[in-house]
């Protein structure tokens, strides 16, 4: 029986990437010595109760960082990465690194910042003594550098999305297997209504990752307005804010008054599962307006918010871009579309074809099906046994 561990500095946050931590520890713990590094102690019950995984067959070691989690991945026959953005090296016979997503591409004067480093340093180095302000400057240069020498460390990068995959080529030069995020949907169809969903925290702009809902609103806004209106149709925002994107999330609310549009703030989860439940149709947003090329990072890398509304039987319409575009089949299970026009012809075709939207509704069900854990567990094997 192999000894395994899975480093992951935020297990705490019990997030989207603690998640498929979680559900990585949980399916490998039968057949394995499954470790968990992190900072804390793993709290078997909330981990149960918050992310839905038993972690109750693991063991715990603490680091704290990098190179502790570098240090420890020496004594375990696999290694298993799960922390965003780190660059711990591994040091065990085999390393796994789960991939949410690379980092940004650098810009223009990064580029010619790091190339200046780069030729400075190599000059500098061949010099034998250095007078003290000179070496100051080689320190300042080396600085400078990014090391990416720890990715050879590794054997295998599983990438939450071909999306994600594309990105660790770009920006790390590696390959990478494509393993989904396990999807465990809590909410099933109810009785429909005519209502249109749209889950998500309500972040700020200015922060850069945010879901776009004041573009939502606006798009609906405009059909609210047009000659064909939308009928007893609604739409309904669903969605944490904290202070920092107060203002945002007012705005939604102040910009909803006198449209068939409810906005709830820090709603309890009842309220998210009734509004799936009901929900005919799901909106998302998340990339529109975005440049894919400059911040890549602004995108759904997957979109586990998506696969949770198909499997509660609401019709996907989706910026057609990223994660969502490969879990949507456009046509099939639902709609994609690039402009706020073409949301709202998706939309009416939706909205005034119960047939279409039935079937698709069965289809987005179905399709959902496919992030289930079953898949993911058989696609992780399949990668930690060495047979992909």
């Amino acid at each position: 029986m192999s000894r395994v561990a899975i480093y992951n500095l935020y297990w705490s946050t019990y997030g989207g990437g603690e998640q498929v931590s979680g559900a990585i520890a949980e399916c490998l713990q039968s057949g394995h010595e499954v470790t968990l590094l992190g900072p804390e102690p793993i709290d078997v019950e909330t981990t149960r109760s918050r992310l839905g995984v038993d972690l109750s067959g693991c063991e715990w070691r603490k680091v704290v960082d990098d190179e502790q989690a570098s240090e420890a991945s020496a004594e375990y026959d696999v290694f298993v990465n799960g922390t965003y953005l780190s660059d711990a090296r591994n040091r065990a016979p085999r390393g796994l690194y789960y991939v949410h997503f690379p980092g940004l591409p650098t810009t223009p004067r990064q580029r010619v910042v790091r190339n200046v480093a780069r030729v400075g340093s190599a000059v500098l180095s061949t010099v034998p003594r250095l007078p003290g302000p000179v070496a100051g400057v080689k320190r300042g240069l080396e600085r400078r550098l990014v090391d990416m020498s720890w990715v050879g460390t590794y054997s295998t990068f599983m990438a939450n999305s071909a999306y994600t995959s594309t990105w660790i080529r770009n920006l790390w030069g590696v390959d990478s297997v494509v393993v989904h995020p396990p999807v465990r949907p809590s909410v099933m169809p109810g009785t429909k209504s005519h209502s249109i969903a749209s889950i998500g925290r309500f972040f700020d702009p200015s922060f850069g990752h945010c879901k776009k809902q004041a573009d939502l609103l606006n798009g609906f806004s405009r059909m609210v307005a047009s000659s064909e209106g939308v009928g007893d149709w609604r739409l309904v925002f669903v969605g944490g804010a904290d202070a920092a994107s107060r203002e945002y999330a007012l705005g939604m609310r102040r910009g909803a008054i006198g449209l068939p549009v409810e906005v709830h703030l820090n709603a309890p989860r009842s309220r998210v599962e009734s509004t799936l439940s009901e929900a005919s149709i799901f909106w998302h947003a998340g990339g529109f307006g975005e440049d894919p090329d400059t911040h890549p990072d602004r995108f759904e890398h997957f979109g586990i918010a998506v696969v949770e509304a198909m499997a509660a039987g609401a019709v996907p319409v989706v910026f057609g871009a990223a994660g969502p575009a490969e879990i949507v089949r456009h046509g099939v299970d639902g709609f994609h579309w690039h402009t706020l026009d073409e949301l709202a012809h998706c939309t009416r075709r939706l909205m005034n074809d119960e047939s279409l939207r039935a079937s698709m509704s069965s289809s987005a069900r179905s399709r959902a099906s496919q992030f289930d854990l079953g898949t993911f567990g058989r696609s992780l094997s399949a990668v930690v046994d060495g047979t992909v």
